[in-house]
């Protein structure tokens, strides 16, 4: 059960710099403020720490940690995760991804080299290796899109070896106009052969959305992507949309979940806390 609630907690939890910074600092190129951030204050705030904490108490802290005015790294308190950008420029070019188990404490490195076309995020490719440097997978992904919007991320994986593919990783979107993301389907599936099992597959659908700004809204893109198929408990795909979700149904091959929102809002129209019977979101933002 708790992974499941902590994949709809964890809409908010993870999220990282920008690959495009406007001049006045904000990682909003491209973007008209008024009518893309969400809310009628035009303050534009980056976020510096997210809370999540489940119905029983056990808590997620995640950290954005800036240099120079890009966002360098993402950090947890208690060390369970990292994430570490390099640039090319303003472009993201390298995510390295950090996780540690929480019950064999062994940790595991993900690194991904990321490709754009056009300006838009169009490839990534990389591995998943032991503290030690064992390679457990290669993995290729491919970012389509219809106009601006993300339409689909299908990642391939492969054994260490690169030679015999094992699954594939797909999630498809789709969005209410061009504000807010309203469903997406992740689908896990075994390559053909010999040994087959049952495609795992979660369908999450956010409605009931607000007209305030998303807390995530001025993170990356590309960070965002390449996230929500290496770390889906702490996915931020939620950070796809202008404004925040109020409801969010989570259906998976065993169960279906719903969490009902409350937020709390400061001056400048950002949420300051969500919560539900499932527990808390709370969110600090940059000075």
């Amino acid at each position: 059960m708790k992974n499941i609630i902590y994949y709809i907690f964890g809409l908010y939890i993870i999220s990282s710099c920008s690959p495009n910074q406007d001049e006045n600092g904000d990682f909003l190129r491209g973007l008209d403020y008024e009518t893309e951030v969400g809310g009628n204050n035009s303050t534009i705030k980056n976020i510096k720490k997210v809370t999540t904490t489940d119905d029983v108490g056990d808590k997620v802290v995640a950290n954005y940690n800036y240099t120079g005015g890009k966002l360098t790294s993402v950090t947890s308190d208690d060390n369970s995760f990292t994430y570490t950008l390099t640039y090319t420029g303003d472009d993201i070019t390298k995510i390295v991804y950090k996780n540690q188990d929480a019950t064999s404490g062994d940790t595991t490195i993900n690194t991904q080299n990321l490709t754009y076309l056009s300006g838009k995020l169009v490839k990534s490719e990389g591995n998943t290796t032991t503290s030690s440097g064992t390679v457990i997978y290669v993995s290729s992904t491919n970012y389509n899109y219809a106009s601006d919007k993300i339409k689909s991320i299908v990642t391939k994986i492969k054994d260490g070896t690169n030679t015999t593919e094992m699954f594939t990783l797909q999630t498809d979107y789709t969005f209410a106009g061009n504000n807010n993301l309203t469903n997406f389907k992740y689908s896990l599936t075994t390559a053909p052969g010999p040994v087959t099992s049952t495609p795992i597959v979660l369908t999450t659908t956010l409605s009931s959305f607000d007209t305030n700004k998303n807390p995530l809204g001025t993170l990356p893109l590309a960070f965002k992507l390449v996230s929500s198929h290496f770390d889906l408990d702490n996915n931020v795909v939620s950070g796809l949309s202008v404004n925040n979700y109020k409801t969010a149904k989570v259906v998976s091959n065993v169960e279906t979940l719903t969490a009902n929102f409350n937020y709390t809002y400061d001056k400048d129209a950002y949420p300051t806390l969500g919560a539900s019977v499932m527990g808390t979101v709370a969110f600090e933002y940059a000075k």
